[in-house]
């Protein structure tokens, strides 16, 4: 791996704090559109990286359609000039889905659209969208084996379907795919799982397609299956991860073409007991809603990760004495995308020096 993360005058850095490769950046854009194998098949989310800066880099890329999952995700898209398409890729409770359909009046060169799976929250949409004097354009949100959000593709989805179809100041556009669940480490088969859960959505696009005498969108996948989805034909693609990439996704695609681009920069603060040392890398930090260990410290790889807290990570290594107090230290995330969101700022680094700063502007639920 590249040390572009590491500083040469580490007295310019704050710790912890998210350091941030445009080089990689732009280069793993261009694996996303090399993979597609044609850039308007890419319809990336934002929410790993929620930065306008990043947007900006796609969008010189050709990229004008984008995926989020938040009202202030949304927000910072309409900011941007020249997109095509926004899909808030989450089913909208009440409130959230005024905020949208607000959104939508005020933005009319933008097309918006959102997710719905069950006929409760179709009768809602269509009811606020008729107040608004709006048409709310929808995709049927798929459960193709993750059992987190969706409708399983059967008949109560090609129901769903006929439905829209009827409900007043709803347009249907399609299928939404998300099969988050396939995580195999092989690259095979994550493929075959990935082909063999996908069957009951062709049969159902079929039927849809049969019923409306034309043919229908999809979009499917996310980071890890990324590449079997990109053999389909007619399908958007929506990688979000493969910006920034991880430990994660690095471990489960080993093969993948996408570079680190985001590292933590972490100072040792204490030396508590022999073989001990503190990191000012806590929860605050680092997304903590997986066991330890969260992160891999280069350098201490073999280090086991014995605690963390607000504010300190703890790691028991036998080479605590190659290291003194005020040292930094680098670590890849595992998971980057709830990482990014515990820093306000990005500091972006090129030739080993911190050149600008980048907002993450859309780490709040709602912004202005």
């Amino acid at each position: 791996m590249e040390d572009w993360y590491k500083i040469f005058d580490e007295n310019t850095v704050t710790t912890p704090g998210l350091l941030i490769s445009k080089k990689n950046i732009d280069y793993n854009i261009k694996q996303m559109i090399k993979i597609s194998g044609d850039v308007n098949r890419l319809w990336p989310h934002i929410k790993t990286h929620k930065m306008p800066s990043i947007i900006e880099m796609q969008k010189k890329s050709g990229i004008k359609k984008f995926k989020c999952s938040t009202i202030g995700e949304l927000k910072l898209l309409t900011k941007q000039s020249n997109l095509d398409h926004i899909l808030l890729a989450i089913q909208p409770t009440k409130e959230k889905l005024k905020l949208f359909l607000k959104i939508q009046k005020n933005n009319p060169k933008i097309k918006f659209s959102t997710l719905v799976d069950n006929p409760e929250s179709l009768i809602l949409f269509s009811k606020e969208a008729k107040k608004h004097n709006l048409a709310i354009n929808l995709w049927i949100d798929i459960n193709n084996g993750m059992d987190r959000t969706g409708i399983i593709p059967n008949d109560k989805s090609f129901s769903l379907f006929i439905k829209i179809l009827e409900s007043p100041n709803t347009n249907f556009l399609g299928l939404h795919v998300y099969d988050g669940n396939i995580r195999n480490e092989s690259e095979k088969e994550r493929k075959e799982k990935s082909d063999l859960q996908f069957q009951p959505v062709i049969k159902l696009k079929k039927k849809i397609e049969d019923k409306l005498a034309k043919s229908i969108d999809i979009v499917a996948g996310g980071s890890p299956t990324f590449l079997p989805h990109s053999y389909r034909k007619n399908v958007f693609l929506s990688p979000g991860t493969t910006l920034l990439w991880d430990f994660s996704y690095k471990s489960i695609w080993p093969e993948s073409p996408f570079k680190i681009a985001a590292i933590i920069v972490t100072r040792i603060i204490s030396k508590p007991n022999n073989n001990l040392l503190c990191f000012d890398l806590g929860h605050k930090a680092i997304a903590s809603e997986m066991p330890l260990p969260r992160v891999v410290v280069m350098g201490i790889e073999d280090g086991k990760h014995i605690s963390q807290s607000e504010e300190h990570l703890v790691i028991e290594t036998k080479h605590t004495n190659k290291y003194n107090l005020g040292d930094i230290c680098y670590a890849i995330p595992y998971h980057i995308c709830p990482t990014v969101i515990k820093y306000n700022l990005a500091q972006v680094v090129d030739n080993n020096k911190i050149i600008e700063l980048w907002n993450i502007s859309a780490r709040d639920y709602l912004i202005q």
